[in-house]
């Protein structure tokens, strides 16, 4: 019965989804980003994985993907690990470090009713974690629950980074971006997706084992994030590194993010381009409709 039980909820939790959340995974696997300017150089990357071992355990998820992402801005490194359901990318389990000046990790589980939520810090006797997940030298402190907003209600909870797996789905039909929020640390956010016109970029980028170059025609996709009335903390959204409205622009041939524009410190606005991409495996012939490749 125990064992019986979370099924049963996972099982409820899908037919009261909203329809139009499923998605479909993106054309690639791993991507990379750059910006270079006189002062510092930002990078960010992203990895799609599949076939490891969850972040919690005890969660017993559905299936599920992991996505990895890692952002560099001069010194300062942010390191974000995502386990996520593979049919429509609501977050199972997220823990986030950060290195830099100061260092700091947060992990979420997310279960039906809330999320557990930790904060830990480096001791203060300067014993540190040495970067790792589990390891000792942490002092948690902080809330350990986050509530669920009543606008959770028959919507998917996602983090920021899994809007590059809907891209294609929002493309397709903006009007899905309703049945989203996103959840950052302890705030939540609506999702509002208005899709742009086509416009004509210069894109330079590695794709899988050879060189993308030229001008390349674009879909472009602006996502904008509504907080929630009662959130706790003020504005704290951000992808990347970049806040406000984001703009995506959609390569029309790859389906490739080429260009991420938001509003970055101290810069303002600011954008990330494509610099290398690996496109994900295509399924094997034989393999099921429903499986992940």
């Amino acid at each position: 019965m125990s064992r019986l039980l979370p099924a049963l909820l996972c099982l409820l939790a899908a037919f009261m989804a909203p329809a139009g959340t499923a998605f479909e995974l993106p054309a690639w696997q791993q991507l990379a980003f750059e910006q270079r300017n006189f002062w510092a150089t930002a990078r960010g990357e992203l990895s799609l994985k599949h076939g490891v071992a969850p972040l919690f355990p005890e969660s017993e998820a559905a299936p599920f993907l992991r996505l990895e992402v890692q952002n560099t801005v001069g010194s300062t490194i942010e390191s974000i690990v995502v386990d996520l359901n593979a049919g429509d990318a609501a977050s199972i389990g997220r823990w986030r470090l950060s290195r830099g000046r100061d260092q700091r990790l947060k992990t979420h589980q997310y279960l039906p009713d809330l999320i557990k939520r930790q904060r830990r810090e480096p001791a203060a006797d300067g014993s540190g974690p040495g970067g790792g997940v589990g390891q000792s030298g942490w002092v948690t402190s902080g809330p350990g629950e986050v509530e669920l907003p009543p606008e959770a209600a028959g919507r998917v909870i996602i983090a920021p980074h899994a809007l590059f797996l809907l891209l294609p789905a929002l493309l397709e039909d903006p009007s899905r971006a309703e049945g989203y929020l996103v959840h950052t640390d302890l705030n939540f956010y609506r999702l509002v997706a208005s899709p742009g016109a086509t416009e004509t970029m210069r894109a330079d980028f590695r794709l899988d084992e050879g060189r993308v170059e030229g001008r390349r025609s674009t879909r472009t996709l602006e996502l904008r994030t509504e907080p929630l009335t009662g959130n706790p903390e003020g504005q704290d959204f951000e992808l990347m590194g970049l806040s406000g409205p984001i703009v995506f622009f959609v390569d029309r041939a790859t389906g490739l993010p080429l260009r991420v524009r938001g509003e970055a410190p101290r810069i303002g606005g600011a954008e990330l381009n494509l610099v290398e991409a690996l496109s994900r495996p295509a399924p094997a012939r034989t393999a099921p409709a429903a499986a992940i490749p």
